[in-house]
């Protein structure tokens, strides 16, 4: 990939709005080009500080009583009524001419930065697999669960008895800090691949439901459980690392949520 198609496939990329290759081709050119690394790191400042202004201006959110009347637009049918084609077609151009004043009224906007991934906590858990799981290169040596929960977050305690996913083998289970962030850490192997299981308390990633991005060439699915983000990280597929999250997903959210 070129660095001009890189740029032109930017913003895309930063929305997680390409298909799994693509993003793949970008991520293995940024590796090589530290031009297009800054660049994309600019667009990603200038992304974070549009949506803080977007989320913080009541100007541009939609007035309530336009809410309402789009949502009496897109009510179902009656019971017992057969819309005709003409009645779903008017409604229809409703639904679309809402959606165009939602994008106006900066809602759209809203949500579309809810759906962008974080691209530094997603880079910290890779390198606190890389640097613990894979080569230990920590400057601080890891604590049990038990002692973590005690220093500094209950829910650490309950990671003590999380299991892997059926066919894998716990490796070892400690909390570990990596380039100042604390971690809750689950290694185990699957399909002979080493996997972590992270959770660190405080910011989240933006999103309840599992979704995977790269960093450090590593797949990284993410999700929040409440104040808590959660990552699986390896080296296996995209759609396996994304998979395994999602079998993960119960049991973290109610060894967290106990904790």
């Amino acid at each position: 990939m070129t660095c001009r198609e890189a740029r032109e496939l930017a913003d895309s990329f930063l929305s997680d709005q390409l298909q799994v290759e693509t993003m793949h081709e970008i991520v293995r050119h940024l590796e090589t080009c530290p031009t297009c690394r800054e660049e994309f790191e600019a667009r990603r400042f200038l992304r974070k500080r549009l949506q803080t202004a977007i989320d913080s201006a009541p100007s541009l959110a939609p007035r309530p009583e336009f809410v309402s009347a789009l949502t009496a637009r897109l009510q179902p049918a009656a019971p017992g009524r057969t819309m005709t084609r003409r009645a779903w077609l008017e409604r229809a151009l409703a639904a679309a001419a809402g959606l165009v004043a939602l994008v106006g009224g900066g809602l759209f906007a809203r949500l579309a930065w809810r759906r962008s991934p974080n691209g530094a906590l997603e880079a910290s858990a890779a390198g606190d697999h890389q640097n613990c799981a894979i080569t230990f290169n920590l400057r601080e040596r890891p604590i049990s669960l038990e002692e973590a929960a005690r220093r500094f977050d209950p829910a650490y305690g309950g990671l003590a008895t999380m299991s892997g996913p059926v066919g894998s083998t716990v490796l070892d289970r400690h909390s570990c800090v990596f380039e100042g962030r604390r971690f809750g850490h689950v290694v185990f192997r699957y399909q002979e691949h080493v996997v972590s299981l992270l959770v660190t308390s405080g910011e989240g990633t933006g999103t309840r439901e599992p979704s995977i991005a790269q960093a450090n060439s590593l797949n990284v699915a993410s999700f929040d459980v409440g104040a808590h983000a959660v990552f699986v990280v390896s080296d296996l597929s995209p759609r396996e690392t994304l998979s395994l999250a999602q079998v993960l997903s119960d049991p973290i959210r109610k060894t967290l949520e106990r904790g």
